[in-house]
């Protein structure tokens, strides 16, 4: 063959080569090329990005001008530095936050090892905290959540998607029981007396307490895992994959009753212990404070605010609910000057047990550096994990009998 036909035969070969690439790339079946779907990806991440500094930079920003606007708030904050301070019972009430903080690693510690995973209790608590510092500092890269999962499923490769279910199983045990300590100490309050928003709410609280009950009820029944409605659930666009990640998440710990139970006390007490911590907070700032089952109420509340996922570990939102409950929820009328120094407070003190995590941090900067990017990398892989592990174990895989 001449020089010139080689050529030609190879000119040929690579525009056939790239039309079949092009091709591919715009797929009329996928609507969209690849190329632009990451791009879209990206500005969406980014976008997201963004809206976690405005939010609860505009939150913080307002209520700082409500201090500085306002002579009696800015009393009330100065008053936190004066001899009136307790600081007795500020130092309580963050020991029941560390105590609430300790229990949820307990958790997810039960949660982990009953599907078989090894798993140490101090492991737990260190991931904890790194987790839990995270939360606060993750703008832009991957939340405390996506961390531990990942490190769990790197440790056991063979169990990746219980690995990330028991991270989706303890925060789905947790949002519950925000709702479950709610619910009962809202049992105290004097509804007729009380503010019709609040009414509302507390009938919103008791409703998902229900259908969350009767919801978990109906999932834990053997004959759901393979029922039509579970299947219809499952399709349904935009929601069917978290339903399908909840059931999945679910269907793992059908077998293991026994750890529910006192995983489900165990979260009941968390949410019952921060109350407690903002109680004594409170009481250490001010002679006057709501109760402790009014503090059960909105502490919890606040914290379902929190959970929504526009801010770093609810910077923000936490302190602009807890400022407008703190005068909404008491039977005892309340300034929102002394909300916001309680809920500025509050914030404080999970700042400090974040800072425990940047300990652990310091002392282990580069794997855990490592780890974080490697996290960033399979984010959309760690998500879908957990939607196919609703299977039963089998028997080398059950934990041991305790």
């Amino acid at each position: 063959m001449s020089t010139t036909g080689h050529r030609s035969l190879v000119v040929s070969y690579t525009i056939d080569k790239i039309s079949a690439e092009f091709r591919l790339s715009i797929d009329p079946g996928k609507g969209l090329t690849t190329a632009f779907r990451n791009n879209r990806t990206r500005v969406k991440k980014h976008l997201i990005t963004v809206l976690r500094i405005l939010v609860p930079a505009g939150i913080l920003a307002y209520l700082l001008w409500t201090i500085g606007s306002d002579p009696e708030s800015a009393e009330s904050v100065r008053q936190i530095f004066s001899s009136k301070t307790r600081w007795g019972n500020v130092a309580i009430g963050f020991g029941f936050a560390l105590l609430a903080l300790s229990c949820t690693f307990i958790r997810w510690y039960l949660l982990v090892i009953s599907v078989g995973i090894p798993f140490s209790l101090k492991d737990a608590f260190r991931l904890g905290f790194l987790g839990y510092m995270l939360n606060f500092v993750g703008l832009g890269g991957i939340g405390g959540d996506l961390f531990k999962g990942y490190v769990l499923a790197k440790d056991n490769p063979t169990k990746r998607p219980e690995a990330v279910s028991t991270i989706f199983m303890d925060r789905l045990i947790g949002l519950y029981a925000l709702f479950m300590v709610t619910s009962l100490a809202a049992l105290s309050l004097d509804l007729e007396g009380s503010q019709p928003a609040i009414r509302s709410m507390v009938y919103v609280v008791h409703g998902v307490t229900i259908g969350g009950f009767l919801g978990l009820s109906l999932v834990f029944l053997p004959s759901f895992a393979k029922g039509s409605f579970r299947e219809f659930l499952e399709d349904l666009p935009k929601v069917g994959g978290a339903f399908k990640r909840t059931f999945a998440a679910v269907g793992m710990y059908r077998r293991h009753p026994r750890y529910l139970v006192f995983i489900g006390l165990l979260s009941l007490g968390v949410h019952s212990f921060f109350s407690v911590a903002v109680y004594f907070l409170a009481s250490g700032l001010f002679e006057r404070h709501p109760s402790l089952l009014e503090m059960m109420v909105i502490t919890p509340l606040a914290m379902v605010f929190a959970a929504i996922p526009l801010s770093p570990g609810g910077m923000g939102t936490l302190e602009l609910a807890v400022t407008e409950l703190y005068v909404t929820v008491p039977a005892e009328e309340f300034s929102k000057a002394n909300g916001i120094t309680v809920a500025l407070g509050f914030r404080a003190m999970t700042i400090g047990l974040a800072f425990i995590g940047a300990i652990f941090y310091w002392t282990n900067r580069a794997s855990v550096d490592q780890s974080m990017a490697e996290a960033n990398a399979e984010e959309e892989t760690l998500e879908h994990l957990a939607e196919g592990v609703d299977e039963p174990l089998e028997r080398s895989q059950q934990p041991e009998p305790r």
